[in-house]
């Protein structure tokens, strides 16, 4: 029997490219995206298209719903779609601040309660998140996107002792910089959301020495590599580092005093 997954965000970037695998390897897999008209184009090599919003109730109920009447079960859930905002905390507005909230952590919550019941009652299944670096750290720049990550590590590292007597295994997958079409998104408030002139120095060495750091950066290969083994592994880590960024900055986050921390971060910004 083939095993089912539901990939949020699959439309593009890491989800795409996880669904690629999955179904290179017999799995069904609905590829969850709001973006109706990309979406459509992963029935061509074999996915099942499934238009769904995470910001709706009703989308996502819809559309687990669906998937549910034509399989039975669902073997894996991949809360992957998100988005950034990369400004200072007071140059985001209030409606920004909400916007990514409702994507990154409410889109995952809704992702999650919907699949439960199911994998509750199945005994089985397995969730994976994407989270980021910025779970672990908060960097200028990056402070409402990194609070959404680190509620989602932090949601992940509950849900997986509250589950795991009931054959449900649930694991996170952390990126660093990655060239797909987030980075786009994420840097467009350092240009057009500009308010305060206070900010122009900091905010403008985010831009050069993150934007540097997105040049040089990989592909998603990498990344969906890592998720796939956090989907198919037998027995899963709790947390999938992707690259060497994302274990040296955690490691200078985690041993590093914080004002020294503090300092290294301004002195990045100001290269």
């Amino acid at each position: 029997m083939s095993k089912v997954a539901l990939i949020t965000g699959a439309a593009s970037g890491f989800g795409l490219g996880l669904a690629k695998e999955l179904i290179a390897r017999g799995w069904t897999v609905y590829a969850a995206d709001k973006n109706a008209a990309a979406v459509k184009k992963t029935a061509e090599f074999g996915a099942k298209p499934l238009t769904m919003d995470v910001t709706s109730d009703d989308s996502v109920s819809k559309g687990v719903a669906k998937l549910i009447k034509e399989q039975g079960r669902i073997d894996l859930l991949v809360a992957n779609a998100g988005f950034g905002n990369f400004s200072a905390v007071e140059e985001t507005t209030r409606e920004q601040v909400k916007a990514i909230f409702d994507v990154n952590v409410f889109g995952v919550e809704r992702s999650i309660r919907a699949v439960l019941p199911l994998m509750r009652k199945q005994g089985s299944g397995r969730i994976v998140m994407t989270t980021s670096v910025v779970a672990h750290v908060s960097l200028v720049g990056l402070g409402w996107y990194a609070a959404t990550k680190h509620a989602i590590k932090a949601v992940a590292n509950a849900l997986r002792q509250e589950v795991r007597h009931l054959g449900i295994r649930v694991s996170t997958v952390e990126p660093g910089t990655s060239k797909t079409g987030f980075g786009a998104v994420a840097f467009g408030l350092l240009e057009d959301g500009r308010t305060y002139s206070e900010y122009d120095g900091v905010m403008r060495g985010l831009n050069k020495w993150l934007g540097g750091m997105y040049k040089i950066s990989p592909g998603p290969d990498k990344v969906v590599k890592k998720m796939l083994r956090a989907a198919t592994s037998y027995n899963p880590r709790p947390h999938y580092p992707v690259s060497w960024d994302v274990r040296a900055l955690k490691l200078v986050f985690y041993i590093l005093p914080r004002p020294w921390l503090d300092g290294f971060v301004l002195w990045l910004a100001k290269r």
